[in-house]
């Protein structure tokens, strides 16, 4: 298993098309657990929390990267740039970044998977994949759960089940989630009843980068609310099921848009394309707003501009990632001049 403090994460899952692409994004299983006789980490003293790490890391070396390299690393000694880096790819929450003594994050060789370490909880598994894969990426993430439990003990209670720092994490401790892409119910002002369905159906509805985060470039989580009295198949399942009704909504929003309305669709798009081929600087969200424009009209074939991947794209014009590419030390400015730069290569205008 190499520690590296240099490299950054790969995000190769983002540029694969998967189930139900374009509306699909991602698909993400996400596994909570902790260490029994260890205070969880929000209660953890330093000695405690280098304790933990190493146990994990030992057992995540030892049965999980065992025949493949992973890439192990320590939050402190990460820079501000890689560890903003490693949220913008959604390997890490954005909160990773805010105490980084005692936590580290090991990532499998560029398939999604990685195991955190001291964030909210001991060990958070996660596996992401493209496209509506939720089965696949719950067995992706329980495979290594179920390894790391032959080499450490976790907290369980025989009623509860796995316990942790949530209460709403508490049970199977799982959490599945997918990234979609849902600008025609946002412009037909559907998105409202959407969500409070969803709400209603015991379903998170989060931004781009999930908890505490807003919605940008039309793009939404969502997510289950309840992991107690649960069972993992059930969450799996219903998610999927959630998701196509979701998708549903979304191709029907379209359709109405080309059938009622195709002019405003298509100026919004050419408008949107137009900003991107002359402006000379732009900001992040503002950025996002219109490639998911562009992107619309592109599915809806409305906009002769050849596809693109939403996230990958949206990936590299993101900050930090622009940043790092202009040597770590840019500025604001020099930023949003380089993204409007990067948004004309990559769109390949």
């Amino acid at each position: 298993m190499a520690r590296s403090k240099a490299s950054a994460p790969g995000a190769d899952w983002m540029r694969e098309h998967g189930p139900g692409y374009p509306l699909v994004l991602s698909s993400r299983a996400r596994i909570a657990r902790n260490l029994e006789g260890l205070p969880f980490p929000i209660a953890a003293g330093e000695e405690d929390l280098e304790k933990a790490r190493g146990m994990v890391l030992e057992a995540v070396s030892r049965r999980v990267a065992e025949d493949r390299d992973w890439e192990v690393s320590f939050a402190e000694e990460l820079s501000r740039n890689r560890l903003e880096m490693m949220a913008e790819e959604h390997i890490t929450p954005a909160a990773f970044s805010d105490r980084i003594g005692g936590r580290a994050v090991a990532i499998g060789p560029n398939d999604g998977r990685s195991v955190m370490v001291n964030e909210e909880d001991h060990v958070r598994i996660q596996a992401i994949l493209p496209g509506a894969q939720f089965m696949k990426a719950w067995k992706a993430a329980d495979e290594i759960d179920t390894v790391l439990e032959t080499e450490v003990q976790y907290c369980y209670d025989q009623r509860l089940g796995y316990l942790t720092s949530s209460p709403s994490n508490i049970g199977t401790g799982l959490r599945v989630s997918a990234m979609l892409h849902l600008p025609a119910l946002v412009t037909t002002g559907d998105i409202g009843k959407t969500i409070s369905a969803l709400a209603q159906a015991g379903i998170y509805v989060r931004g781009l980068y999930g908890e505490g985060s807003g919605v940008a470039g039309n793009i939404f989580q969502i997510s289950n609310r309840q992991t107690l009295g649960r069972t993992e198949e059930f969450i799996v399942s219903n998610m999927d099921m959630i998701v196509r009704q979701v998708v549903d909504n979304e191709r029907t929003a379209r359709k109405m848009m080309l059938r009622e309305a195709e002019l405003d669709l298509a100026d919004r798009a050419y408008r949107s394309l137009g900003v991107v081929e002359r402006c000379r600087r732009v900001c992040y969200y503002e950025a996002l707003e219109l490639i998911s424009l562009i992107k619309l009209g592109v599915d809806t074939e409305v906009l002769p501009v050849s596809d693109f991947n939403i996230l990958e794209v949206g990936v590299a014009i993101s900050p930090y990632h622009l940043r790092e590419f202009l040597g770590g030390e840019a500025g604001e400015e020099d930023v949003d001049r380089e993204r409007s730069v990067h948004l004309r290569k990559m769109l390949d205008l």
